[in-house]
């Protein structure tokens, strides 16, 4: 009866804790900026092709988004540049070869790492980085006042830590429990 038990509980366990083929959440910051400003935020991924590189954004650029699930964006704002922050829908574009340490470091290759956010947008603030966008790290824009703050630091990127989902704790009292009870009876 334990055995019946302990492979069950394997096999509650193994399900909770599977990710998605190549899903992935990722930490990012950059720094640099004009009066110690800094960029940070974080972006859920999934290399859907497995090619290696996640390649998102507008379809002008003949990219999609089947590869992004989550996007967030801060700058913490300076003296040129006001505060901001964007999020999923107002990124144009990203290119980030999947388990890098930095993003924006490839040059060669059929697209080049970067970020873009409200780079079609009309109003608020712009942020570009990366290789593609003149060679510096990454700028910040803000188009009522028509200012640019410039980093030539590159964006550092960090997996996230996973946490440990609840169900798992409770899963595991429950299987002593009967481990306990199986126990009481011999």
């Amino acid at each position: 009866m334990t055995t019946k038990y302990l492979k069950l509980a394997l096999t509650v366990v193994a399900a909770l804790t599977a990710s998605g083929a190549n899903a992935a959440v990722y930490n990012f910051v950059q720094t640099g900026f004009d009066d110690g400003a800094t960029i940070s935020g974080s972006f859920t991924v999934n290399d859907a092709d497995n090619s290696g590189q996640i390649n998102v954004g507008s379809a002008i650029w003949g990219m999609n988004f089947n590869e992004i699930s989550a996007f967030s964006l801060s700058f913490s704002g300076n003296s040129i540049v006001g505060a901001f922050t964007h999020n999923l829908a107002d990124l144009s574009a990203m290119v980030y070869n999947v388990g890098s340490p930095y993003l924006g470091d490839e040059i060669g290759g059929a697209q080049q790492e970067l970020i873009a956010t409200n780079y079609f947008g009309s109003t608020g603030f712009d942020y570009y980085s990366g290789m593609g966008f003149g060679g510096f790290g990454g700028a910040v824009f803000d188009k009522a006042n028509n200012a640019t703050s410039y980093s030539y630091e590159l964006i550092s990127v960090t997996p996230a830590a996973v946490p440990v989902p609840g169900a798992i704790w409770l899963f595991g009292s429950v299987l002593a429990g009967f481990v306990g009870i199986n126990r009481r009876k011999v």
